[in-house]
């Protein structure tokens, strides 16, 4: 948010609401706001589904001092969002967990003591800091326009009974994809600007990737540190505010491309507000958390530009601090996890695991969208959220069906689609 500062400064010296007032969201002017207060809750026709994620992952990132932003879980114990809301000059401290808490509620005034947790600490991404240097842009750098305004929060404990969000694998993101935001912003009215600058609910809306920057290459950055960017553009309703078309010029590193000028029916903007929150993409049959709200280039009014720092760029950096099986919900008691396509399991150190309805497997690594499983008799097969209870058998070299139904932890009934039969397999040891 570094060249939009002095915006955030009007704002605030403007507005008396707790924290940082240039959090916002910004929709369409023929919307309501209960509509989107209703999609940042799941309530009504938002209910989980293909069509609209769980956001009960997505929560408050507030400090001692009144900062806020939004953070999402992407590991029991860890959160991402942007470094810009936990440190966002050279000359500010570094963040110290204490100062800090996640507030993990619809509403974060309504919030109880068992929604609020606390942290430990921050890892910033070594990249943002770098940029931060005497002398250039007061000390803010250029993390936001690189594609390395990128944190990560580690809770004191596990959240149970949560599902994290997963993040991108073997899918990337393309241009044209539906993407859904989240955050605890300030609501704008795209035309007519504030609405109301005392909102402590979590809203959501949709948009459509417009831009997607894989590698921003910066010579003097290591290479592993290059960051990568997604972008959308707030459309209006008369279709006159594509800014991210062909028509307009390039912003900062997003490049050339074009952009579909009609709005979704929830579209909204979210920029500079709303600071770290989620930008979410239906990829593997599953919800993933492709993005963080990094800046935006007005205030969420039409034709508002919002960029985000794009995760699948930084995905070792990530790998390296998640526990395993880090988007398997940990569930009462601490010991068992559940994948939502899965179902619930108990790992082991060693690797093993133990289904709680196909009983022994072991798993090749432990990560919870796709995995190389090994069972006695069917040895090794392929699974992942996309095409589970189907499965690719290294034994076979084809795709195989589980009928669940039928299976428990003694055996497992497959189907075998070149021989067109059924065949029981035992997992007794």
């Amino acid at each position: 948010m570094n060249k939009w500062v002095y915006c955030s400064l009007f704002i605030y010296l403007l507005s008396v609401v707790r924290g940082d007032c240039s959090r916002r969201i910004g929709k369409l002017n023929n919307q309501s706001w209960e509509s989107h207060i209703d999609f940042g809750r799941n309530a009504n026709f938002f209910s989980p589904s293909v069509d609209y994620p769980d956001l009960s992952a997505v929560g408050l990132l507030e400090s001692s001092k009144g900062i806020i932003g939004t953070a999402t879980l992407i590991a029991p114990n860890i959160l991402v969002t942007a470094a810009h809301v936990v440190r966002n000059s050279l000359g500010d401290p570094l963040p110290l967990g204490s100062d800090w808490q996640f507030i993990l509620a619809e509403d974060f005034d309504q919030a109880d003591e068992s929604q609020i947790f606390k942290i430990s600490k921050f890892e910033i991404h070594p990249a943002w800091t770098a940029r931060q240097t005497d002398g250039y842009n007061d000390g803010m750098g250029d993390g936001d326009r690189i594609g390395v305004d990128l944190c990560l929060g580690f809770l004191e404990s596990d959240i149970i009974e949560i599902y994290p969000f997963s993040l991108p694998e073997s899918g990337l993101e393309a241009v044209g994809d539906r993407i859904v935001v989240a955050g605890f912003g300030t609501q704008v009215d795209g035309a007519d600007g504030l609405h109301s600058s005392k909102n402590s609910k979590r809203l959501a809306g949709e948009n459509i990737v417009d831009r997607i920057v894989e590698k921003v290459i910066i010579s003097s950055l290591p290479e592993e540190y290059w960051g990568g960017l997604l972008a959308v553009d707030f459309d209006s309703p008369q279709g006159n505010t594509n800014l991210l078309g062909s028509a307009y010029a390039v912003v900062d590193y997003l490049g050339t491309g074009d952009s579909d000028p009609a709005p979704l029916a929830f579209e909204v903007s979210t920029a500079v507000g709303d600071s770290g929150g989620p930008a979410m993409i239906f990829m593997d049959g599953q919800w993933k958390i492709n993005g963080v709200v990094s800046y935006g280039t007005n205030f969420s009014l039409y034709g508002d530009i919002t960029v985000f720092t794009r995760l699948a760029s930084h995905s070792t950096w990530i790998q390296q601090f998640l526990p395993v099986w880090p988007e398997a919900k940990v569930l009462q008691g601490g010991d068992w996890r559940q994948l939502p396509w899965f179902g619930i399991f108990l790992p082991f150190e060693s690797g093993w695991i133990f289904h709680a309805q196909l009983g022994w497997f072991y798993a090749s690594t432990r990560t919870g969208g796709s995995n190389w499983l090994w069972q006695k008799e069917l040895g090794w097969i392929w699974v992942s959220s996309f095409s589970f209870p189907y499965f690719y058998s290294f034994n076979t070299s084809d795709w195989l069906y589980l009928d669940m139904e039928s299976s428990n932890s003694r055996q497992h009934k497959v189907f075998n689609y070149s021989s067109k039969s059924w065949a029981l397999y035992s997992n007794v040891f």
